[in-house]
């Protein structure tokens, strides 16, 4: 029988970890339907931190005795230029694989990753005096617009694993898209929110941004970036229709930009 993989790809904030656990949570069901999903249940739910530069053996022995192999780390999304060597792996072990990658309109993704970049240097950010480094709302969105490439970094994996699948959806659509890959596994697909990586609100995001422009106390922030994490489901201000149609616009040509590679209207208001 043809071995087959599923490689997740990413986008960052686009459900990821959401799709980590269930594969980590229901590892016992997949393997009795033949499915890896290798893990040893510590750390980061992905399994594929560079996966980009495994080589026949090491693919070899993440199958293990399973004929399919389920693959998921968001980092993969820019490395698809990098990846020969895997590229080079899957054509010696003579494996089909199917590349999802998921993704949600701009604003979303930039509002999650406001949140996580908070999240992950608060601490760093009291330091300097500078959240952000130094950025203001505005200068972090025009920054993440110039950083990023999703259509260039997709269409490496689709250039370096021509003979691969390649489906682009939605976050809201990652049951609907990985299910048949994945069948005769019966899984359990809820995960407790907390094991997802919510994000926090954007109101409470601006306001310690603040606090630390002005110089306030680190045990205050610490506390404030304490209760911000129990409350990231609330009703959000820091989210106006002004900012989202505002990110959108600046965000306007990556948008295009996939509906022309990949005919994926990824914008707030689908045309």
């Amino acid at each position: 029988m043809t071995r087959s993989i599923l490689l997740h790809i990413g986008m960052h904030k686009c459900g990821s970890t959401y799709l980590q656990q269930v594969l980590l949570r229901n590892q016992a069901a997949l393997a009795e339907a033949g499915i890896a999903y290798p893990h040893d249940g510590t750390g980061h739910p992905g399994n594929a931190e560079n996966i980009h530069k495994a080589g026949p053996a090491r693919l070899d022995a993440l199958f293990g005795r399973h004929d399919r192999l389920a693959l998921s780390f968001e980092d993969l999304i820019s490395l698809g230029a990098k990846a020969r060597p895997f590229a080079r792996a899957v054509e010696k072990l003579g494996a089909e694989v199917q590349i999802v990658a998921f993704t949600r309109p701009f604003n979303e993704y930039i509002f999650g990753d406001y949140s996580q970049m908070m999240k992950q240097n608060f601490r760093s950010y009291i330091t300097s005096a500078a959240p952000y480094g130094g950025k203001s709302f505005e200068q972090f969105v025009v920054s993440r617009a110039h950083q990023m490439n999703p259509r260039g970094w997709m269409k490496a994996w689709k250039q370096m694993l021509p003979e691969a699948s390649f489906t682009l959806a939605s976050h809201r659509a990652i049951r609907a898209t990985v299910e048949p890959f994945l069948d005769g596994a019966l899984l359990d697909w809820e995960v407790p929110r907390d094991l997802t990586n919510p994000s926090l609100r954007t109101e409470d995001c601006d306001r310690i941004a603040g606090m630390i422009r002005h110089g306030g106390a680190p045990g205050e922030i610490v506390s404030e970036v304490k209760k911000a994490l129990h409350k990231p489901s609330g009703a959000d201000a820091g989210r106006t229709p002004e900012r989202i149609a505002w990110i959108e616009a600046v965000f306007q040509r990556h948008n295009e930009a996939l509906r022309e590679e990949f005919g994926y209207d990824n914008s707030a208001w689908p045309s």
